[in-house]
């Protein structure tokens, strides 16, 4: 994207933060270092040395604009070509890639791949760790945690190995930035902290690491000191003429100044870094920039501002999520991996030759060791032939098993339906007796005379028994969904999953839910969450259930507490906890309501167990939830309550399953 309309106002800002400064000198040096290269280019040279230059021409430009990096990029890779210069072609690739990675991800990605395959296969560390680092910034846009940290530390440990202290300083550097995009922010504080001090001692750029800590004050409440990083970010990335370093330092203090309610700055801010942004050709950066503006501008006008950078938001998310893209990025790790399996059965054959070769050279002992090898092929056999039979035989005592307990837990469960069934149904056919002898008075009656008074009786009843054979449809239904729930637990995979933010999620749920059917009601919501919880892999949707059940519960408990007297000085409130345990993850639902006692607390697990009135339970939803986090899980959900003080149901997760 080249948008030439703003470019004198860019440069004017440069100069102007140059001057600001006082660093107009380096600035210039380095504009006089790109001249000099360019000028380099011209003269006549090996073609091997041509596309080195070519590529340090790139990234040059790449800080300042991708476009004419891109151009260089080209160039590099079609003399590299030509020359059959391997070396110079891989490095070519990476610069390419670098240059179309804000505007093309999958194609990025696939040239990175390829410039990776030159490396490994010409030994060329350098440019391994290049092109891993290159990878991992791809898997870190796409939120790929585990993927994008791995090629970071990959191409952390290869820079340790050429003790190329540079490199390590823009690894660490990175790392920092990826758990801070995580919110991990004493991780990405701790690798921040290692690059700027490496970085202070080689004398080497510090405006991404001053950004990075900056990001990290803010996120922690420390807005002078993010005010401090952003600023001297913003200085030294303007005497470097590094765009995207000033995109980022804007867009952070914007964010500061949008956080502290300063929307002029925030917006005036925000603005620097989408023109900073938009010369580079960096889209990453103007999305950031024009989402930032879009809610600046939403919450203080005008509208026509607000509706200008949504639309150009828009236009960035398409542009770098679109699905056609995903899926292409899909297909790439998909090549990737059958090539990594193809060189891996590769190698395999290697070995085996060798191994072939090896017993080829040892001819005289070939004999012995063949018989040594058919006997113990033969042994190996009758053990393999023993322990299938042995698999088989325990596989089909566990199957048998498995059907015993199903079977025996279906005629509980449909023992348990047709008995609660029973009673809604009775009542739908006792009331819909009534209302027909009903009809029939009435008729009856106005075939004597007519009194009006008996009518409205009459109707009056009528339409009462219509509300009870209406009630107990409902809570026929309601079983039967409950059943339909049992019987779907468990078929989703299980995903790694922010338990905070379910927890979260579902006690607003719960809270919305209960004021929707009880506008008069208040309650007090307390959470106390773990931090540093990791992710756990569990079926969210059920989980969810869960979840949502226990709070709803805990909700209509305190609502029941304060509907009894005394109920003056009482005040509803439901706490939720999550901590770190020993192997496992522990969610607490804890309530001040009505509590239950020991006699009901032995069956609160039964299904169609319920202290509920008719019709406000089914008696199937702590049923359900024990069986999601005990069977669908492996975990425990237990229960502790004092009669008239309040309950705590405890859900243990293990972290590994």
């Amino acid at each position: 994207m080249q948008l030439t309309w703003f470019r004198p106002i860019w440069v004017l800002l440069l100069v102007f933060l140059v001057t600001l400064v006082g660093a107009a000198r380096p600035a210039a040096a380095q504009s006089a270092a790109l001249d000099g290269l360019r000028q380099l280019a011209r003269q006549p040279q090996p073609d091997s040395s041509r596309v080195l230059l070519l590529c340090r021409i790139s990234d040059q430009y790449w800080a300042l604009r991708t476009d004419s990096a891109e151009a260089y990029a080209r160039q590099a890779l079609a003399l590299a070509r030509r020359a059959h210069d391997q070396h110079g072609e891989g490095e070519a690739l990476n610069r390419l890639g670098a240059a179309l990675r804000e505007r093309n991800l999958a194609r990025a990605l696939e040239l990175f791949q390829e410039s990776l395959r030159i490396a490994e296969a010409r030994h060329d560390l350098p440019l391994q760790a290049q092109n891993l680092r290159s990878i991992g910034i791809i898997y870190v846009y796409l939120r790929d945690r585990q993927q994008g940290l791995s090629y970071y530390f990959q191409a952390l440990r290869i820079g340790r190995q050429l003790r190329a202290e540079r490199r390590v300083v823009i690894e660490l550097s990175n790392i920092g930035l990826a758990y801070d995009l995580y919110n991990q922010l004493d991780s990405a504080a701790y690798y921040q902290r290692q690059a700027y001090d490496l970085a202070r001692r080689l004398h080497t750029p510090t405006n991404y690491i001053l950004y990075g800590l900056g990001q990290v004050a803010r996120k922690q409440g420390r807005p002078t000191e993010a005010l401090s990083y952003y600023r001297r970010s913003i200085r030294e990335s303007a005497v470097m003429q590094h765009a995207r370093g000033l995109n980022f330092a804007y867009v952070g203090l914007a964010t500061l100044y949008q956080q502290q309610g300063r929307l002029d700055s925030s917006v005036y801010y925000a603005r620097l870094g989408c023109q900073a942004a938009q010369y580079n050709g960096f889209l990453r950066g103007v999305l950031n920039a024009s989402t930032l503006l879009t809610q600046d501008f939403k919450r203080r006008g005008p509208a026509d501002s607000a509706l200008k950078y949504q639309g150009l938001m828009l236009t960035m998310k398409d542009t770098l999520f679109g699905q056609e893209k995903v899926m292409r990025l899909q297909s790439i790790n998909y090549q990737a991996r059958q090539r990594e399996q193809q060189a891996a059965v590769d190698n395999m054959a290697l070995k085996t030759r060798y191994r072939m070769y090896g017993l080829l050279a040892g001819l005289a002992g070939l004999l012995l060791l063949l018989g040594l090898l058919v006997r113990h092929d033969r042994q190996q056999q009758r053990a393999n032939a023993a322990l299938q039979a042995s698999l088989a035989e325990l596989k089909t005592t566990q199957f048998q098993l498995v059907q015993r307990e199903k079977m025996a837990f279906l005629g509980e469960l449909t023992a348990g339906v047709a008995h609660e069934l029973q009673n809604p149904l009775g009542f739908v056919k006792k009331f819909a007796e009534v209302s027909t002898d009903l009809v029939d008075e009435i008729n009856g009656a106005q075939r004597l005379a007519r009194d009006g008074r008996l009518e409205r009786e009459i109707l009056d009843g009528l339409k009462q028994n219509i509300m009870n054979i209406s009630q107990h449809g409902q809570r026929a239904t309601a079983i039967i969904k409950g059943m339909l729930e049992h019987a779907r637990t468990g078929s989703a995979p299980r995903e790694a999953t922010d338990l905070n933010a379910l927890v979260e999620e579902n006690l607003r749920l719960a809270y919305q839910g209960m004021q929707n059917q009880y506008p008069d009601f208040q309650a007090t919501l307390t959470t106390q969450l773990a931090p540093a919880l990791p992710l756990v892999a569990v079926i969210a949707p059920d989980l969810g259930r869960v979840l949502l059940n226990l709070c709803s519960n805990a909700l209509y408990a305190v609502r029941q507490r304060a509907q009894q007297p005394p109920s003056a000085g009482y005040q509803p409130e439901v706490a939720v906890t999550t901590q770190l345990l020993p192997g496992t993850v522990e969610i607490r639902v804890r309530d001040n309501g009505t509590g239950i006692s020991e006699s009901v607390q032995a069956r609160i697990f039964q299904p169609f167990f319920t202290t509920k009135p008719v019709g406000e339970g089914t008696g199937l939803g702590l049923s359900l939830s024990h069986d999601i986090v005990s069977s669908g899980h492996g975990g425990t959900l237990t229960v502790e309550s004092v009669e008239g003080q309040g309950t705590a149901f405890i859900i243990r997760l293990p972290l590994h399953s």
